[in-house]
């Protein structure tokens, strides 16, 4: 009778898998074995048994035949294996190591030598081989073994369908079984892996540690994490570390317990998770930039309050001189000029925000620019007592640049140092040619930039200092208007500081207009001065009463015939009535809006003629714009500057929007 050598040395199933069961094969393709005897040329006896039983059976005497029919991936190997002859052994190696044939089922058979003039001896001796096997015992394994092979192939499938990698390994920590996702995740192959301590996959100073937890998951074996509140990290074939979260399941077998560790590369995660607490921060700075900035706002909106409410009590107070009212009333027009600039800033950075603010550039004089700033700036610097030097080039300098807009950065800059220089202080603008560019400097001894500060002087909402004895810091909107003003200008603007204590200095640089200054205009081409507002009839419509009542009192008290309406409706009533040559037109009107009333009044025969004029809290492009669209001829934004509101009076509609 054969003998089943323990099939550990070319396959890892063991003895008590070869029960003799059914394996209930129901593939209707012949299964393909190839019986392999390297001490004896074949056995005729076992493969027609194995013949008879619906096998279809090759057989081979060398390894080199064995090899090449086995590329032909037979479903099953046989081998007569004798120990004393080595060749089985080293046909198996090869056979295990092929990619195309490591699945094959090897089952070495120990028939032991014929014996000399016993039944093996001669053709008999051949033919009683046969009957020393079990035929039933032989089938049952045949099948037993191709079952597994089944199995194992569909564990292998579902390993190879993972998402993620799947490493297996056994008691001691040796790679089992690996999948592809593993092989790609890692950069080894997969015969770089089998057999080997799974610790390569990770960096050295977690392989201590995992020795531990390894010996507690054994005595332990069930699915859980691993690592638990732990930063795990892979180890790649080039010696590159990566983040991973690990799963453990064990797998129970006849040889114990293997673990399955499931690996997943969270690289993605945690730089998803590096750039959600990188929002989160920015986002809370956010809130508390907004937070400091709703109450600098407030603050600075109830400083120019208080004075000016200070000079309306004086004003309804008995016995007031000429100069009791005149003072009270520079105190109102300088307060209020303070609360537009702050408007006029907050509205810039919103239009610079969106790309809509336009340049209306020109060329120009640089030091006219600078004068234009020095005559704004000059009662800031004066009333904190600071001596101010201003350094031009000896010869005219000319850029192309909207006057305004650069004069604005200019009066940012110094307004900025004069507030944060003390008392006493030394501000000093100079500007100086460097090759092609115009160099503009701003400096002062005053508080200084920290140098942790210096990258964010230009944020917008940021401030060096924020205390009440720095209780005049602005906004900190005016340098984020300078740098993006400059920018627009094709110039740079850097600030510059050795610390606290040392002052500050800001360096913009333009571009020169290498080109001739503009020409003088000559008496003939320059216009003719308009003539002074003639008396005009105006209809005022704002539903704030108090707004109408007193503009249109204002304009009364220059010689012209006014009218009020506050809604609307009430607006093409009067206008209607009165027929004006000027209305004055709120916007926002309740039962019709301003732009419904201009469109009714432009539809009325005796309306072509009446000049329009929106006076509004709305002074966005796309505002203008609707004004435009509605028949609206000008567009001034509250409070309104009433030079501008007198010069458009004296030329009715010599300029329309």
């Amino acid at each position: 009778m054969a003998r089943f050598h323990s099939p550990n040395l070319c396959d890892p199933i063991g003895p008590a898998q070869l029960s003799g069961r059914k394996a209930g094969i129901s593939d209707p393709r012949p299964i393909r074995i190839l019986c392999f005897s390297p001490h004896q040329a074949g056995h005729p006896a076992l493969s027609g048994m194995l013949q008879q039983s619906g096998f279809e059976v090759r057989e081979a005497a060398t390894s080199a035949e064995a090899l090449l029919l086995a590329s032909e991936t037979p479903d099953l190997i046989l081998i007569d294996f004798t120990p004393s002859d080595k060749s089985g052994m080293e046909f198996c190696s090869p056979i295990k190591a092929g990619p195309a044939t490591a699945s094959i089922p090897i089952l070495p058979l120990f028939l032991g030598p014929v014996e000399a003039g016993g039944r093996g001896a001669g053709e008999a001796g051949n033919n009683s081989l046969a009957a020393d096997v079990e035929p039933r015992a032989l089938i049952d394994a045949i099948e037993t073994l191709l079952r597994v092979r089944v199995t194992r192939e569909k564990f292998q499938g579902f390993l190879e369908a993972a998402p993620d990698a799947v490493v297996i390994t056994t008691p001691d920590g040796k790679i089992d079984q690996i999948n592809a996702q593993t092989e790609r995740l890692f950069g080894y192959g997969r015969d770089e892996l089998i057999g080997q301590p799974v610790e390569m996959l990770m960096p050295a100073r977690f392989h201590r540690r995992h020795a531990k937890h390894r010996e507690v998951y054994v005595a332990d074996p069930s699915p859980r994490p691993m690592g638990t509140g732990l930063d795990l990290y892979g180890l790649r074939k080039n010696g590159e570390e990566f983040p991973i979260e690990i799963s453990l399941s064990p797998l129970p077998t006849g040889e114990g317990v293997l673990a399955a560790s499931i690996i997943r590369d969270i690289t993605v995660h945690r730089q998803l998770e590096a750039e959600l607490r990188q929002g989160k921060r920015e986002l809370e700075q956010a809130q508390r930039h907004k937070d400091e900035f709703l109450a600098t706002l407030a603050h600075e909106l109830r400083n120019p309050l208080a004075p000016i409410r200070n000079a309306v009590e004086c004003l309804g107070m008995a016995g007031l001189t000429p100069s009791d009212l005149k003072a009270a009333r520079d105190v109102i027009a300088r307060q209020v000029s303070q609360m537009v600039r702050l408007v006029d800033d907050l509205l810039d950075v919103s239009r610079i925000s969106r790309n809509r603010l336009e340049l209306r550039k020109e060329r120009v004089e640089l030091a006219a620019v600078v004068q234009s700033a020095l005559e704004s700036s000059r009662s800031l610097i004066r009333e904190c007592r600071h001596e101010l030097t201003v350094s031009l080039p000896p010869l005219p300098v000319y850029i192309d640049a909207d006057p305004t807009r650069l004069g604005q950065v200019i009066l940012n800059l110094l307004n900025n140092a004069a507030k944060y220089t003390e008392r006493g202080g030394h501000v000093r603008l100079t500007a100086e040619r460097q090759g092609d560019d115009l160099v503009v400097s701003v400096r002062d001894n005053g508080v200084g930039i920290p140098p942790e500060m210096l990258p964010h002087v230009f944020d917008l909402f940021t401030q060096v200092e924020r205390s009440l004895e720095r209780s005049q810091g602005g906004l900190g909107i005016g340098l984020t208007l300078v740098q993006r003003l400059v920018e627009m200008h094709g110039g740079s603007v850097e600030a510059r500081s050795g610390g606290h204590g040392t002052g500050s200095e800001f360096v913009v640089r333009l571009p020169i207009v290498v080109a001739s200054p503009p020409q003088p205009i000559t008496p003939e081409a320059a216009a003719e001065p308009a003539d002074p507002a003639a008396a005009r009839r105006i209809l005022v419509v704002d539903d704030n009463v108090d707004s109408a009542r007193t503009l249109a009192r204002l304009l009364k008290m220059m010689g012209h015939e006014t009218h009020t309406a506050h809604d609307g409706g009430e607006a093409v009533e009067a206008a209607e009535e009165h027929r004006p040559e000027v209305i004055l037109l709120d916007i926002g009107l309740p039962v019709l809006n301003g732009y419904d009333v201009a469109r009714m009044i432009r539809e009325r025969p005796w309306g072509e003629e009446v000049v329009i004029v929106a006076l509004t809290g709305w002074g966005q492009e796309r505002d203008r714009l609707r004004s435009k669209e509605a028949g609206i001829d000008h567009h001034l934004v509250k409070p309104v500057d009433p030079d501008a509101l007198e010069k458009i009076l004296s030329e009715l509609r010599t300029t329309p929007i």
